[in-house]
């Protein structure tokens, strides 16, 4: 990539301005320098100090309490309550996950689909200490790892979930050792109970949870309800106990927006019309 002695301008500049987001974030509190952020966008630093001033009118970037480190600002936060959320889901969510985090004790989640992955809403930490794949709002998984996936793709059609297994089949192998084939027998199983129990991993392999989907008026999946749990707590008669409380937990929801405005948020959550691979 060529550097230009002014703002890059179009796409590139759109692209390296996400970048750069991408890499504050994953500094986390402390903050990213300018030599990781120049070396990680592949610019000069005159280019990289007019983007970040760029970002810093808008509010999506501020400078950390380390001189010359930057954090994600505000505006971001202000942004991320209102996005993937037509459907009202989070707010619906919220005293839902309050009262099963309050009743079991363990850590629950509200996941939706965004393309090929799993994207983590919200979530309400339990009192026992729990791992998880997403680990923190905003946290995204591929699609096909852990049980709130696995109770979307089969809840989706089946040439759907074919192509997301096929697309996530490297990084579900190589990465987390799961059997594509196994993965994808036990779908139509999912569906029949309603819930998902989860597959084990090399990842979490001491974690298990559950997962039940939140279907819209036309049986569309809108997103999943979910916990984690060491994997010895899971008896038997608790993970009977969840379920029924999931379940009924997610049948209660009654989402603001029209099924139609929530098939079309499921449609550009999956991707249906941007396909960048």
């Amino acid at each position: 990539m060529t550097d230009h002695p002014h703002v890059p301008s179009g796409t590139q500049a759109l692209e390296r301005a996400f970048l750069l987001l991408r890499l504050i974030a994953a500094a986390g509190v402390q903050g990213a320098d300018m030599a990781t952020l120049c070396e990680g966008c592949d610019c000069s630093r005159p280019t990289l100090y007019r983007l970040l001033q760029a970002l810093r009118r808008q509010g999506f970037v501020r400078p950390a309490e380390r001189r010359g480190r930057y954090v994600l600002g505000y505006e971001l936060f202000a942004l991320g309550a209102q996005a993937g959320n037509a459907s009202a889901l989070r707010e619906w969510a919220r005293p839902v996950l309050l009262r099963l985090a309050q009743r079991f004790g363990d850590s629950f989640f509200l996941l939706v689909r965004d393309g090929y992955d799993v994207l983590c809403l919200d979530l309400l930490a339990g009192e026992q200490p729990v791992q998880s794949y997403s680990r923190s709002v905003g946290g995204r998984i591929p699609m096909g790892v852990g049980q709130a996936s696995q109770v979307l793709l089969a809840h989706m059609p089946r040439a759907e979930r074919k192509d997301i297994l096929r697309h996530n089949a490297a990084v579900l192998r190589l990465e987390y050792g799961l059997d594509i084939e196994l993965l994808a027998a036990s779908l139509d199983s999912v569906r029949r109970l309603g819930f998902a129990s989860g597959l084990a991993d090399r990842r979490l392999p001491g974690y298990t949870g559950l997962a039940v989907p939140i279907l819209d008026a036309a049986g569309a999946p809108l997103g999943a309800l979910s916990c984690a749990l060491a994997r010895p707590r899971m008896t038997e008669a608790r993970r009977r106990a969840l379920a029924q409380a999931m379940r009924e937990a997610a049948a209660s929801c009654k989402p603001q927006a029209s099924s139609k405005s929530g098939k079309e948020e499921s449609r550009q959550r999956s991707g249906a019309s941007i396909h960048p691979d």
